[in-house]
């Protein structure tokens, strides 16, 4: 059963308005969508440990813009069936809030097997300012603050700084970033971009596309194996399509079936 959920938040947040930027990167990630986005999902690949014949399920992303950061709604669930004996049921479920001025971030995730909760993780973090060292406080599944070290972002800063990476032509990007997706939300996230290619946008007109490929890796250690893999395309407007989420003995498809753009906030 999978366990990691970057999957989740990566993808709520390739949806975002983007963050304000220093004046000399003030085009970069501008003109994102912020939408509610309809994926299909379905069994990609499986090896011989996992034993899956087939997955049916759903993942719905949502980024929505407030005048003060963004707020985001994040659900994927599916039933998967097994070549010999049962299946199982996954359901995880994510929220967030991020501040507009990326310094602070608070989340809550719960995940379950069929009908019971298995694990539920909430609480926030906060930078002393971005680049700067900071702390995350978990109120569950139990009270304890755990340091951020310096260098660490927020995943819309993170996904800022893909956009710009692959405007630039730059073909790897690795940040260290905090997710809030459990107990292991930081990681080092190592971004592979291809080169751009035509895509068509929401309202008809051309507009570019970029291949992307994340790895996530553990921050202590020197494992040379990633946690998780997600590689998808992703378009100027900030909507991701061909997704892939690689769990290591089965890969999961997700086809975007139905993009909901949402309005701009209207702020005093």
């Amino acid at each position: 059963m999978p366990r990691h959920l970057r999957s989740l938040t990566l993808a709520a947040a390739l949806a975002a308005w983007a963050p304000p930027l220093p004046a000399e990167a003030a085009a970069v990630g501008t003109g994102l969508l912020s939408h509610r986005a309809f994926y299909r999902l379905s069994l990609a690949e499986s090896d011989s440990a996992s034993g899956l014949a087939r997955v049916r399920g759903a993942l719905v992303l949502e980024w929505r813009a407030s005048c003060d950061g963004w707020l985001s709604q994040q659900r994927l669930g599916f039933v998967a069936d097994a070549d010999d004996g049962p299946g199982f049921a996954y359901d995880v479920r994510f929220s967030s809030w991020e501040s507009a001025d990326r310094t602070q971030l608070s989340f809550s995730v719960r995940s379950f097997d069929g009908p019971t909760m298995q694990e539920e993780f909430r609480g926030s973090a906060k930078l002393r300012g971005p680049g700067e060292a900071g702390e995350v406080s978990y109120s569950l599944p139990k009270a304890e603050e755990k340091p951020l070290p310096a260098g660490t972002i927020f995943p819309t800063e993170h996904v800022s700084d893909i956009i710009a990476a692959a405007r630039a032509g730059e073909r790897v990007l690795s940040r260290q970033v905090f997710d809030g997706s459990g107990e292991d939300a930081l990681t080092r996230a190592t971004a592979v971009i291809g080169s751009a290619k035509p895509a068509t946008g929401t309202d008809g007109s051309e507009e570019t596309s970029w291949p992307v490929s994340l790895a996530y890796f553990p921050i202590t250690g020197d494992d040379a194996l990633p946690q998780f893999e997600l590689s998808f395309n992703l378009s100027e407007g900030g909507v991701m399509s061909n997704v892939r989420l690689d769990y290591g003995d089965f890969t999961l498809a997700a086809a975007l079936e139905k993009l909901e753009p949402l309005p701009k906030p209207d702020c005093p």
